[in-house]
């Protein structure tokens, strides 16, 4: 897991691009051809992954879930509201503890607001993360669970703490929902992230109905000068996107490799 953190880390973009870069930097004095047209590479690789456009883009390839309806709603049936975690806040110094990530944050405001409106129970799902360098003290849905019991008023919150991915998440949010009699689920996690999610879960033999959130823009606008722009919204943007679009295609891998 800590080699998965890394080798996300080193190569998505921005990473990805400028390690290429070094490469070529690294072979110019012998084999300089090459290396220019690496470095070249670097630099056009660099460019796309920071600008809006190439953005739009890729969230219309990954974002294929629009809003729940309450259509939706009624006719599933949900038994229950999983909200998967999305990361944690380790420094937050005002609060004096660690405590969840904006994405999670955005996760869980959108399961608390569904369920008031459903009186849906709500389970949490979320161990301990991998990143690089990051230290974690306490399960990602510990943190959910207070968030969403001492603020948003939404109790009691149902945690599964030992996950440490979207598969996994699914595996073992099913083990505890199917204990409760429970088949058919409203599923809460950002736009991007919601097709390999529900994915996940139908292997683990739960129907999810998508309820997405965070949405990433899809508009494509090829006329528009900002959309050429490098910015720090898109390069943000591009990386969650791309980690995405390659999770989910790792994951439809695995499973066609099963007998």
């Amino acid at each position: 897991m800590i080699l998965i953190g890394l080798l996300k880390t080193l190569l998505l973009p921005p990473s990805g691009p400028i390690l290429l870069g070094l490469v070529a930097l690294a072979l110019l004095r012998w084999r300089r051809t090459a290396a220019i047209a690496l470095l070249a590479g670097s630099v056009a690789l660099t460019y796309l992954c920071s600008i809006g456009l190439t953005a739009n883009l890729l969230g219309r390839v990954v974002q294929t879930y629009g809003p729940v309806t309450a259509e939706a709603i009624g006719a599933g049936r949900p038994g229950a509201i999983v909200v998967l975690a999305g990361g944690i806040y380790p420094e937050a110094l005002e609060y004096g503890y660690e405590t969840v990530h904006l994405r999670t944050l955005g996760r869980i405001r959108y399961a608390a607001r569904l369920a008031r409106q459903t009186g849906l129970p709500v389970l949490a799902s979320g161990g301990f993360g991998y990143e690089p360098g990051l230290e974690q003290e306490a399960p990602e849905a510990e943190l959910m669970r207070r968030v969403l019991e001492e603020e948003f008023g939404i109790a009691p919150v149902l945690v599964e703490t030992t996950s440490r991915n979207t598969l996994e998440n699914a595996a073992h949010s099913a083990a505890m929902l199917k204990a409760r009699g429970i088949d058919t689920i409203l599923l809460v996690t950002q736009a991007a992230h919601m097709q390999r999610s529900v994915e996940s879960f139908q292997r683990a033999g739960i129907k999810a109905i998508p309820a997405p959130t965070l949405f990433f823009s899809t508009r494509i606008k090829p006329f528009d000068l900002a959309s050429w722009i490098p910015s720090v919204p898109s390069i943000d943007a591009v990386h969650y996107l791309f980690y995405e679009w390659i999770g989910l295609i790792w994951y439809r891998w695995q499973e066609a490799c099963q007998p």
